[in-house]
């Protein structure tokens, strides 16, 4: 029964980051540590997430524009040890509480039309993927940041979902050999994950299937719904 549920959750979460480009660990992580503890949970979905953002990338790698991304890659790199030191301290529950409660406001917030003229986008990438980095290493949810960034510049649907893979892809990459060398990713873990490919891989080509006839107003207002939907799942997890 353990072992279906956790089929599921992982389709499901793929399944939302195929459409959206994002969701996978915001929607999983909560639900996971109902069967699991989260010291389990966390390197288990950043193992999948590197093959899960491998596929979205390569089917829209064409929409990126790497150099406009690259201060938000390089300061999320460099914020992962921190982030991982901090699922190793912190309290699990108030990690989850506050990312939630952060997640829930700016989406409402950004769903009421407010926007931020940021005029020296680079620069402000810096503090975005270090928060991004810190909450990848900490909970894998390095989304919340990066996705409300996009949303306020609007970047287009192809690119948002094309940047957002190759961050993700990028920084569970750097995770994976990080939680190997901290004692989190064990080979009987790993070995455990094997089993939950297809669900991944199923989920994760399902939803690209759906994001290619989703418009893009929709597809920005279903993807902060999602979001402030995930904030919700991470507070109870929380509580």
């Amino acid at each position: 029964m353990s072992t279906a549920l956790s089929l599921a959750i992982l389709f499901a979460g793929a399944f939302l980051q195929g459409l959206t480009g994002f969701g996978y660990s915001l929607f999983s992580l909560p639900l996971l540590t109902f069967l699991m503890p989260v010291s389990t949970a966390v390197p288990m979905l950043c193992l999948t997430s590197v093959f899960l953002n491998l596929i979205v990338f390569l089917r829209a790698r064409k929409s990126l524009d790497i150099k406009r991304i690259l201060p938000l890659l390089i300061s999320g790199a460099a914020a992962l040890p921190a982030g991982i030191w901090l699922l190793r301290t912190a309290d699990e529950s108030a990690l989850k509480i506050g990312v939630g409660v952060l997640v829930i406001l700016s989406s409402v917030i950004y769903l009421s039309g407010f926007r931020i003229t940021v005029r020296r986008e680079k620069l402000a990438m810096i503090p975005v993927g270090f928060l991004s980095g810190l909450l990848n290493g900490a909970t894998t949810f390095s989304g919340p940041p990066v996705i409300l960034f996009f949303a306020n510049q609007r970047v287009a649907k192809h690119q948002f979902r094309a940047s957002l893979a190759a961050y993700f892809l990028l920084l569970n990459a750097i995770a994976v050999p990080a939680f190997i060398a901290g004692g989190l990713l064990t080979g009987e873990t790993a070995l455990n994950t094997l089993y939950l490919f297809p669900a991944v891989i199923s989920g994760v080509l399902f939803g690209i299937r759906m994001a290619d006839v989703v418009s893009e107003e929709r597809f920005r207002f279903a993807a902060l719904i999602a979001l402030g939907v995930l904030g919700v799942f991470s507070v109870v997890s929380g509580l």
